[in-house]
């Protein structure tokens, strides 16, 4: 083998081994890929979820306006509960408990 194709089989074999294959590019690009994914979907997440969070947002603050205006109602009820306690036990004392069949 004369020297010009040993020095061109050198610089042939140096290529070769220099050269990025499409494993190569995958193996360097996939990682890349993955995140911009992982990015895109957290976005579209976010995104989709936006209005679910303003609603409950609402929900809650139209609880706290009920729960404003109506706590003094739970009050209300105990007295109610503890008022009819107090009559069934009248009535269990003057033997009104009994129920008398129609």
């Amino acid at each position: 083998m004369d020297q010009n194709t040993k020095d061109i089989l050198d610089v042939v074999n140096f290529i070769k081994e220099k050269m990025v294959t499409k494993d190569d590019l995958s193996d360097l690009v996939r990682p890349i890929v993955q995140e911009e994914v992982r990015v895109i979907v957290r976005e579209e997440v976010q995104a989709a979820l936006r209005p679910i969070h303003s609603e409950l947002a609402h929900i809650n603050r139209r609880l706290n306006v009920l729960d404003e205006h109506y706590k003094n109602l739970k009050g209300v009820t105990k007295e109610i509960d503890d008022i009819r306690d107090r009559v069934r036990d009248i009535e269990r004392h003057l033997g009104l408990d009994k129920k008398i069949a129609a």
